[in-house]
């Protein structure tokens, strides 16, 4: 194994087991994408779309984009003839010219598997272009049926109700069967923020332009982004208002109500139903996860409430029945990434449901949706991913949005933002003149979405083209100019730079 939660001794005796071939197989977070393997033929890139492949801090590197191009050294390496092939600590050398061989079992070649559900829009389109070799697995492991996907219109549910009482009802019949469910809400914290409707006071982190969520079980506002935590004021800060209230939901607040609502549920042997919340803030204690996923695969929770992480990887065999609550946020998001991922997350989440192939014919995945009639809903219904892609590349070209156009982000971070922006025009100035200038869009330096974080200014500068071999070579000229202009007066203040090739949010 290898990844960041291990020691650097255990880390490196993984590393020089690989190295010395005793060790065949190498599994790891993206990090292990450099893993010295002698004998390498084969990567496997699980859950291919995850944005976490992508590094957001130091070198800016995509581990599946990493794992194809060192597949193509490693084939080019063994085709070049006189490869060697580790056997475990002794290599011996291939017969001339076996590295050159086609599709035979004994050609040496790298391969790269990049496993999805919902695959990555970049690779899917790759497939359709012949770049990759798509392999479809129509049916699910064991036989079992898909979830059947049922849309819930809050526009006819009562007013004010943050779970539909059709959903209620569902999960107590489940509950009462011996069944579990799952509702996947990806916000935690109980509430987003604290106001005051009297003056307009919101509980905004004075280090970051965000707001604390409020964490009602320690009764503390935290900033989920620098981790600046206080105790919840007795009244309001600014004029003394008594009355200040959660807005928003989250995790705990969920957790909260559906306790309240399915508090005359009964399971079989007679008892109230169990509900357990499971999030970044009930499993910070180390082993905690690991008592938390015990207890649901023995049947101790009935209702399990948690972000993402509870959507994708686990194998629940008692859950049948799972619930996407707050679904509509990313439907008009400002990034044009947003429906993908909305669409990736909803439909890992209803491969929770049915994993026992004896009860997957009765799961069912509900949404509660105010747009049941949007598009991304309608091929989520029908479970057809192949009319979702489509329906995204077709709008992506029109815009020339990545996989049709090129991107980089040049990031900027500064004590002050009228200094990152002063970087950042600095530098398209000094662009003039380089390498396929003209072929290049610059886009005006403004602010990133969260302006400040830890006191920290943060602005960006989009670079956009329609050629790849364009945007390197811009790139590779640009550097030393962005060397320079960190020295510049207008800059002053100036704390880091980063280029970052393709990114995943702008």
């Amino acid at each position: 194994c290898l990844h960041s939660g291990m020691t650097p001794a255990q880390r490196l005796t993984s590393w020089l087991a690989a190295h010395t071939g005793s060790a065949r197989i190498v599994l790891g977070t993206r990090m292990a994408v450099f893993a010295s393997l002698p004998g390498l033929r084969l990567i496997v890139v699980d859950e291919e779309h995850d944005p976490s492949y992508k590094s957001q801090e130091g070198a800016r590197y995509s581990a599946r984009d990493l794992a194809v191009y060192r597949a193509k050294v490693e084939s080019e390496a063994l085709a070049a003839g006189g490869a060697l092939l580790q056997a475990g600590p002794h290599p011996r050398t291939l017969p001339e010219g076996e590295g050159a061989r086609g599709g035979d079992v004994g050609n040496p070649r790298c391969q790269v598997l990049l496993g999805s559900a919902t695959p990555s829009l970049e690779s899917w389109h790759a497939a359709d272009q012949g770049r990759y070799l798509r392999l479809e697995m129509p049916g699910r492991i064991g036989g079992g049926a898909l979830p059947r996907l049922r849309l819930v219109d809050m526009n006819h549910q009562p007013k004010g109700a943050v779970l539909a009482p059709p959903l209620v009802a569902a999960m107590g019949e489940r509950i009462a069967r011996g069944e579990q469910c799952l509702v996947l809400l990806n916000r935690r914290g109980y509430a987003p923020v604290l106001a005051c409707h009297d003056c307009g006071w919101k509980s905004g982190c004075p280090h970051c332009s965000a707001y604390r969520v409020f964490h009602k079980l320690d009764r503390t506002l935290r900033c989920h982004h620098c981790g600046f935590t206080e105790r919840v004021p007795r009244a309001c800060p600014d004029c003394g208002n008594l009355d200040i209230a959660p807005v928003g939901r989250g995790t705990e607040q969920i957790e909260e109500q559906l306790a309240g609502l399915l508090a005359d549920v009964k399971r079989p042997d007679g008892q109230p139903a169990r509900v357990a919340r499971m999030d970044a803030d009930s499993t910070r204690l180390k082993g905690s996860l690991e008592v938390q996923l015990a207890a649901l695969h023995s049947g101790e929770v009935d209702v399990l409430v948690g972000t993402q992480m509870i959507a994708k990887g686990h194998d629940f065999r008692r859950i049948t029945l799972v619930a996407g609550i707050n679904a509509d946020s990313a439907l008009f998001a400002s990034d044009y990434r947003a429906p993908e991922r909305l669409f990736a997350l909803l439909m890992q989440a209803a491969g929770r449901a049915g994993r026992d192939a004896a009860q997957s014919g009765a799961s069912e995945m509900w949404i509660q949706t105010w747009y049941p009639q949007h598009p991304l809903f309608v091929t989520l219904k029908k479970h057809d991913y192949p009319a979702f892609a489509a329906e995204q590349l077709t709008e992506r070209e029109q815009a020339g949005m990545p996989p049709y156009g090129f991107q980089a982000l040049l990031r900027a971070d500064a004590r002050t933002q009228q200094a990152a922006q002063a970087f950042l025009n600095i530098a398209a100035e000094q662009a003039a003149g380089l390498p396929h200038r003209d072929d290049i869009t610059l886009y005006p330096a403004v602010p990133l979405t969260i302006q400040r974080v830890a006191n920290v200014e943060r602005a960006q500068m989009l670079v956009e083209t329609d050629s790849r071999g364009a945007l390197q070579r811009f790139l590779s000229a640009w550097q030393p100019v962005l060397h320079a202009c960190r020295s510049a007066p207008e800059a002053k203040g100036l704390v880091r730079w980063a280029v970052d090739v393709d990114p995943l949010s702008i």
